[in-house]
Order: structure tokens, then sequence, then C-alpha cells
């Protein structure tokens, strides 16, 4: 009853959204255009509100996500932006930010998607083992491999790039697919070609799970799990399904400690940080922690000492312009470096999506530097 509740709410939201603007620019102008005109007006915040509904209910997932947030870059946008100019210019100097908005998102959909970049950062803590100053991680995440165009070279730079930097480890945060685990078979062979000395460790994101289609059973999300987890497996990756692996250099060792999803409501929350951490003996040990969800930092890493946490799931909003991202009103660390005291958390603006779309919010991946502070 709460899930049917919640997903009407959404539902209503949209409706808001999407004819608010439409009424008050029918009344302003559209009324007066010819028929054919004044329908086709409603079109794009019907197909919004269908584009909800399906994805509230489990329908279509792909292609819901994909129509619900065209519709709200192309139509809804810059019909508030035009509204709000309009207040106090002339219609035909509002008009013009908002078509140069619609341009804008026509760049995140044709290169926005493509624009990589490969961030540099460093992580300094006096707990960390001479053996290991200098360490360095390539932390990438969120591929999404399900929205990328199947004829797209997209992954072949990605893996390309990432070997490029030539780091001792990887580290990937979750959510490698959208819905299904058949998302990877068609780039299983160029992700083989990723390579590091000291391995490539996963863990797993909400869409891993493949739960985001109710026309999935019982049966089918059990394999959908089981071929993706073979999947990784015959990449080479290390999955840390609430497990921890100990690395060792030299006479000194660091732990690598992974979780399943540790999401908040509307996701589901996997993770057991302690089952994960169990076995580490010695509590002062250097303490590396991928976790999908950024929550997850607040929640409980800070308290178990982890003295650097990597993360993803956001996307920064896949939408950045100056500050201004809608990853701000669902997360406190959306994106970037933060710090308590002498532990960090890095989110990752990850390198896909839920659809073929980025301004600002490039996607990335990071290199990461430890170093030993004296």
């Amino acid at each position: 009853m709460k899930k049917i509740f919640r997903s009407l709410l959404y539902i209503i939201m949209m409706l808001g959204l999407a004819l608010l603007p439409d009424l008050w620019l029918w009344f302003d102008a559209v009324s007066t255009w010819p028929l054919a005109l004044a329908i086709a007006w409603w079109i794009p915040s019907a197909l919004l509100l269908l584009a909800e509904t399906g994805l509230q209910f489990g329908v279509y997932h792909r292609l819901s996500v994909r129509v619900l947030f065209t519709m709200i870059l192309f139509s809804v946008m810059p019909k508030i932006v035009y509204i709000l100019l309009s207040l106090f210019l002339p219609w035909w100097v509002a008009i013009l930010p908002a078509l140069f908005m619609i341009g804008g998102f026509i760049f995140g959909f044709t290169k926005g998607w493509r624009k990589l970049e490969v961030k540099q950062i460093t992580y300094s803590s006096p707990d960390l083992p001479p053996y290991f100053d200098g360490y360095k991680i390539l932390h990438f995440t969120d591929f999404h491999l399900g929205t990328f165009p199947k004829d797209t070279d997209f992954v072949e730079k990605v893996v390309e790039c990432a070997n490029n930097e030539d780091v001792e480890l990887m580290a990937f945060t979750g959510d490698l697919v959208n819905n299904s685990a058949t998302e990877v078979a068609p780039y299983l062979e160029t992700l083989k070609q990723l390579h590091a000395p000291d391995g490539i460790y996963s863990v797993w994101g909400n869409h891993d799970y493949c739960e985001y289609d109710n026309n999935h059973s019982i049966g089918a999300l059990k394999r959908n799990r089981k071929m993706l987890f073979g999947f990784q497996k015959e990449l080479g990756w290390t999955q840390l399904m609430n497990e921890h692996v100990t690395l060792s250099h030299g006479l000194a060792s660091i732990e690598i400690i992974g979780v399943e999803n540790a999401g908040n409501p509307p996701f589901s929350n996997r993770a057991n940080l302690k089952k994960a951490m169990k076995g580490i003996v010695d509590k002062k040990a250097f303490k590396i922690l991928l976790t999908h969800d950024p929550h997850h930092w607040r929640k409980e890493a800070l308290k178990a000492g982890i003295h650097l946490t990597l993360s993803g799931h956001t996307h920064a909003g896949q939408i950045l312009i100056g500050k201004l991202t809608p990853a701000r009103l669902a997360f406190k660390e959306w994106g970037g470096i933060y710090r308590r005291g002498a532990q960090m958390l890095y989110v990752s603006a990850g390198i896909g999506g839920s659809f073929p779309f980025r301004l600002g919010a490039w996607p990335e991946m990071t290199v990461i530097t430890l170093k030993r502070k004296l």
C-alpha cells in the first residue's frame, strides 16, 4: 500500500510540474493558435505523464526513463525559464535563454555523455603503511551499460583511458547494468582488457539486482543475478559481497572492504558492514570501503573507522551548471571530496547513466594516490 501511495504521489508531482507551465502559456498565448498546433501543445506533457506512470509501475523501464527526462529537459525546463523571464522582459528576449538551454541539452545528448574526464586526487593519512606511500587506485562506477547505443566505441575509450593510468588497483562501485545482466554481453571482450597488478575489485549497486522491471519473475531475477555475477567473474573482477580482502605489500597490508548496495528507500539495503569487516584483526589497519551509495558514509562508515570511502550512485545529477545540480536535492554528498577529520569520502559522477545525457557533470574516472602523512 505504501509503495502504491508513493507511486501516486510521484505521478501527481509530475502532473503539476508538467501542467502548470502548460496552463500558464495556454492562457497567455497558445489558446489562440490554430487547432492542430494547440492540440500538439499538450503532447509533451502527455508523454511525460505516461513515462512517469510507466516508471512507477515498472513498465518498459528504459523507455520510460528516457522519455521522462527528455520531456523534462526539452519541454518543462525551457517553459519555466521563459515564463519567469517573460514577467519582466519582452517575449522575444525571454525566449532566447530558453532556446540556449535547449541547445545545451542537445549537446548533452549528442556529445556530453562521451566527454570522459580522468581526475587526479590525493588522500593522505598517518595510518597508511610506508610500503603503500604513492599507491594508486583507479575508481570508476555507474557504467549502466544498457544505456549506450549499440554502435558506440565509448566503452573502448573508457578501457583504454583506464589502462593508460598505470595504477596498482582498480575499484568499481556498482551499477554495471541498468536492468538486465545481458547488457554486459556486447562489451564482455572489451571489459576483459581492463587490468591492474593488484586486481580489480567491485561491489553491486541498486541496478545490478535487476529489480526495476515488474515483468521479471522471482526466477528471472535469480537468473539475472547469477548471470551478472558470472560475467564479472569472467572479467576477472573480485566481487566483494559484504566481504574484505587483505592486500599485502612487503611487510605491510591494507584492507579493501566491499558491501552490497546500502540504499535508502526506495532502494534496497543489502549492506552488512560488520560482516564485511569480520576477521580484520588489526583495528588500526588502513581501511578502504567500496560502497555504491554515499549515504552509507554517514550511516556507518564514519563510525566504523573507515579511512577512505569510495562511492557513486548520484551521477552528479548528470547535469551541473555552476554549483546547481538536481543531485543536491537528494544527497548531502553528491560529488567530489568530502572530509570528516582524517576520514574522506569520494563520490564519483560515474561513467554512464539511466539515459545517455551529460551536461557539466561529465563522465569521469578518478585516480586516487595514497600518501603517508608524517
